[in-house]
């Protein structure tokens, strides 16, 4: 029998996106679903493996994606399926408004504290932040009773979730390109990389001083930014210090790439960066790109965050100093940049870390008995 098909639905992220296609949709087709994702067209190539695509095209302004949604909800409607599965919380009233007019089974994927990244949206006045974020869980707390199961992205969202229907899918890095891993050749152009949305909050102006500071020692250093620029305020000011310190030839911005360019980058360089700052709704969040960095093999710096502190230090595999002490960042910098064997070693130790435990097809396999479980129970 052909197990009910599944409709994903996102107004936020990208088609090709990590979590929501790469990872979670290519399970479930690959489970033998039937799987459409309704989402924003998106630039970057990818193998769909018989997903069906219904992309849409990409806001210019927060209007046009609110009005966008209703398009959304009128194709999610006319699908074939048996269950949705949205991922943003602005489709909490659309997903209602969908299990109203269907009755078909409903799941929310949660991949972020919400209240917490609310009171860092930089698209909200500044003021107006911490209502939302108070107002935020009562629209929540109407909507639920209309959802089926929830999926988390994240042990520490649960608090939220008492009582409900949950699983908790990590974002582990998939297995998929784990393959291309190969040591890094000596003799080349000494190279950071971060990747990424890119942004304040990230670590942008603390990864371009860093590069500043090393220049000296290392002049051909090479700092390669690999994503989106957050905002055009962000991309104004990061040029600006770039121009000011003349580091035009040691700062490469890639923009938006394929999922399987982001790891032939992550190849090409020595160190991964993860210099997040101490934001709610990052120091709580496992780093799926700290995680990408070790499965191919190359040393980290994260943040000194609590569980990712402990995870490197357990792999052996990497520094997580204070991400807003520059000199402490400096200073493991300096030696991993020195040490060629250091680099080598701590590589091998994070992918090692990485197969035997932080894989996501164990995450997979959870992920699809959850959604079986739950279309059988409507079934």
């Amino acid at each position: 029998m052909t197990p009910p098909g599944i409709c994903i639905l996102s107004t936020v992220h990208l088609c090709f996106d990590v979590r929501m296609f790469q990872a979670e949709a290519r399970t479930l087709a690959r489970a033998g679903f039937a799987v459409t994702l309704i989402a924003l067209e998106d630039p970057t190539p990818s193998e769909t493996e018989g997903i069906r695509i219904l992309a849409q095209p990409r806001p210019r302004h927060r209007l046009q994606r609110m009005l966008s949604t209703l398009r959304v909800v009128w194709l999610a409607r006319s699908q074939p399926v048996g269950l949705y599965a949205f991922h943003d919380p602005e489709l909490l009233p659309a997903a209602v408004l969908l299990k109203l007019l269907t009755g078909r089974q409903l799941v929310y994927d949660v991949h972020e504290d919400v209240p917490a990244a609310i009171r860092s949206r930089p698209w909200l006045p500044r003021p107006l932040r911490p209502l939302v974020a108070r107002l935020y869980p009562l629209l929540e707390g109407l909507a639920l009773p209309f959802v089926d199961g929830l999926t988390l992205a994240d042990h520490a969202y649960q608090k939220y979730y008492q009582g409900r229907r949950t699983l908790t899918a990590l974002n582990y890095p998939l297995m998929t390109y784990a393959g291309l891993y190969e040591e890094r050749q000596p003799g080349g152009r000494p190279t950071l990389v971060y990747a990424g949305s890119i942004t304040a909050l990230r670590g942008l102006y603390e990864m371009i001083e860093l590069v500043r500071r090393l220049r000296p020692a290392f002049p051909d250093l090479l700092l390669r930014l690999v994503g989106p620029v957050g905002s055009p305020a962000e991309q104004i000011r990061a040029r600006e210090l770039i121009t000011r310190h003349d580091l035009g030839a040691h700062i490469e911005f890639t923009g938006l790439v394929s999922h399987l360019e982001v790891h032939r980058h992550l190849l090409n360089a020595d160190v991964g960066l993860a210099l997040l700052h101490p934001d709610p709704n990052y120091v709580n969040s496992l780093p799926t790109k700290m995680f990408e960095y070790m499965m191919m093999g190359r040393p980290v710096v994260v943040s000194n965050f609590p569980m990712w502190a402990q995870i490197v230090a357990a792999a052996g595999c990497g520094f997580a100093p204070d991400p807003l002490d520059l000199d402490a960042v400096e200073k493991v910098l300096r030696r991993l940049l020195e040490d060629a064997d250091l680099r080598r070693e701590m590589g091998r130790r994070g992918r090692a870390a990485v197969l035997e435990q932080y894989s996501w097809e164990k995450e997979g396999e959870r992920l699809v008995e959850f959604y079986r479980a739950l279309l059988k129970a409507d079934g």
